[in-house]
């Protein structure tokens, strides 16, 4: 970076100068350029040598100017360290420094015209005749945790499924359970105890070998430490290794959807001699045994390479590079370059074209919780029944569009009848307000940016039935942090409900999620009893029958808000095949291959 930009400095220095113009200057005039050191001009000037930038003829002798020759042209310079930027995975960067230089060449349309086709497949050849082929996706949010007993975000959770492997997987789209790392598991006749037969010759990246011991420390490190899904472990009793390939868990009551547990991201199985010394920490540089192993990562990319040794199948792609996109930068980086995959959230309108089809996903609920552990005008129950009935859904839906898709009454994605917003009884929100002991303090309202135009349009609907609300626009990783959810009155996020039961069962029972973390102790404790009526209950229908009776529980108390559901969308070129949309709205890397 500070070579370019000695570099620009010194040609803005002689603008008179064209490249390929020789002209004298003395090492001094560059050393006063440059604010360095006759010495340390230089060590610049070598390395410009050195980078073809310039050519440069020393003086002979004392009082003799030397020549220089710039080579390239401060727009050259400019667009390649943008590129520079972009492929060490720093795309903010890449833009903000197109913005600082604007005034000595602007190049940004070079520069977007060079990211659109920079993503994409690629394919390289390397020595002995192999061809490495690689899939690179724009992605318009960070990574906060790889970690699977701390990832609580859709993306993360998507990759931790690429990255490590569970006992059992479960399919939302069919509610069945296939075999993983444990081929047969054998529950007894009340659902206490589950044993689990695992696969021999399961490799972990680091090329040692998976076996019970490593199920048993991965289980045992969420029961005692303070995770975001130690919830998970919370009904374990006891792990017992029964042999090297076989493990006895006992649970303390009944659970007969067990299999639901282990199939969570969480359950991943780590490494047991990786969690010896941070059993109770977040784990360094992730060590799985799914089909992708984490080659590199850093705050803007992530590179995944293809696990030969993976107990399933190879995937087809060797390397998946990630590379984080700035919202405000979204459209810019889409292109339409051959094998482009992108998944879009709402950073802006996606196009579909029969190239590039188009495919939607309804994943989840815009939630907004109410914090009912914090004292304050939300204690008030009229206050939170005015929040409830006093928003416009299909308003909110129409003015503000897409991801939106219709008005929620409820957790779950089915459309409500003539998409109507059930819940909107403006009259009745005036009027339990009049009543309520509330004047007008402020409320705090905290979500991130994919949110951000739903915060803000519901910040000025509330204002006009006498309500004020102050958004506070954070980052995913301060979102979650603990001090943020004791403090925020309200948190708008989307429940993820294309995942099934297991995510409900995460909302409502980790002390972590942002949902479960606002209730008051009694409607917890409701939420409780029905969740353990349901955990030990073999009727065909116990799932329905839990999942409405938390709903009603939770909207009757109003102790959220649900206003809408929202969709992702997934752009694909047509050449790229076995693109699989899971539950999540992202696509499994292990079964793409690219048609040539």
């Amino acid at each position: 970076m500070r070579v370019s930009e000695d570099y620009l400095a010194l040609r803005s220095a002689f603008p008179d100068y064209r490249e390929g113009e020789a002209f004298g200057v003395s090492m001094e005039d560059v050393a006063n350029v440059l604010f360095c050191t006759p010495k340390n001009a230089k060590l610049i000037i070598k390395k410009w040598i050195e980078l073809n930038w310039v050519r440069f003829v020393s003086g002979r002798g004392r009082g003799h100017r030397s020549e220089l020759v710039f080579l390239l042209s401060s727009a050259a310079i400019i667009l390649s360290e943008a590129q520079e930027r972009v492929r060490r995975g720093d795309v903010q960067s890449a833009f903000d420094w197109l913005r600082a230089n604007e005034q000595l060449a602007a190049v940004r349309p070079q520069f977007q015209e060079w990211l659109a086709g920079y993503f994409g497949f690629k394919s390289e050849e390397e020595p002995g005749d192999r061809v490495v082929e690689m899939l690179r996706l724009p992605i318009y949010r960070e990574i906060v945790s790889l970690d699977p007993a701390e990832a609580v975000y859709s993306f993360d959770s998507h990759l931790i499924q690429q990255i490590y492997s569970r006992l059992v997987e479960y399919d939302a789209s069919t509610g069945q359970f296939s075999p993983a790392v444990s081929y047969c598991w054998t529950p007894n006749e009340d659902a206490t105890e589950w044993i689990f037969d695992l696969r021999k010759g399961v490799l972990f990246h680091d090329g040692q070998e998976l076996t019970a011991e490593d199920v048993k420390a991965s289980l045992l490190r969420l029961r005692r430490g303070a995770f975001a899904h130690s919830w998970l472990t919370d009904g374990i009793r006891e792990i017992e290794i029964l042999s090297r390939y076989r493990v006895k868990i006992a649970l303390a009551a009944p659970i007969r959807c067990f299999l639901l547990y282990m199939s969570h991201t969480a359950a991943s199985i780590v490494p047991a001699r990786a969690l010896a010394e941070s059993e109770t920490e977040p784990l360094p540089l992730p060590v799985g045994s799914g089909p992708y192993r984490v080659a590199e990562r850093h705050a803007g990319k992530c590179v995944l390479e293809a696990f030969s040794s993976y107990f399933g199948y190879r995937g087809m792609m060797d390397r998946i590079e990630i590379i984080i996109v700035p919202e405000n930068e979204a459209e810019a980086c889409f292109g339409t370059s051959p094998g482009v995959l992108t998944v879009v959230t709402g950073e802006f309108e996606a196009p579909s074209t029969p190239e590039f089809p188009l495919a939607q996903t309804v994943t989840g609920v815009l939630t907004m919780t109410l914090n009912l552990k914090k004292d304050g005008p939300l204690q008030q129950s009229g206050l939170r029944k005015a929040l409830a009935c006093g928003i416009d859904r299909r308003k909110l839906v129409d003015e503000l569009g897409e991801p939106r898709a219709y008005p929620a009454n409820g957790f779950h994605l089915g459309l409500p009848e003539a998409g109507e917003d059930l819940r909107f009884r403006p009259e009745e929100a005036r009027e339990v307000l009049r009543h309520a002991a509330y004047d007008g303090q402020e409320l705090h309202l905290f979500t991130f940016g994919r949110h951000e135009p739903d915060a803000y349009w519901l910040q000025a609907q509330y204002a006009s039935i006498g309500i004020r609300i102050t958004v506070h626009i954070v980052t995913l990783s301060e979102l979650i942090e603990p001090q943020t959810i004791a403090g925020a009155d309200m948190i708008l996020f989307e429940a993820v409900l294309s995942e099934g039961p297991i995510r409900l069962l995460e909302y409502w029972q980790s002390d972590r999620s942002f949902l479960r973390s606002s209730l008051s102790e009694k409607t917890a404790a409701e939420v409780d009893r029905l969740t353990n009526a349901f955990l030990a209950d073999a009727g065909d229908q116990a799932e329905d029958r839990w999942r409405d009776a938390v709903e009603r529980t939770l909207l009757e108390s109003n102790s959220c808000v649900v206003l809408a559901t929202k969709a992702v969308w997934t752009i694909y070129d047509r050449s790229l095949q076995g693109v699989r949309i899971n539950a999540r709205g992202w696509v499994d890397f292990d079964a793409i291959w690219y048609q040539q």
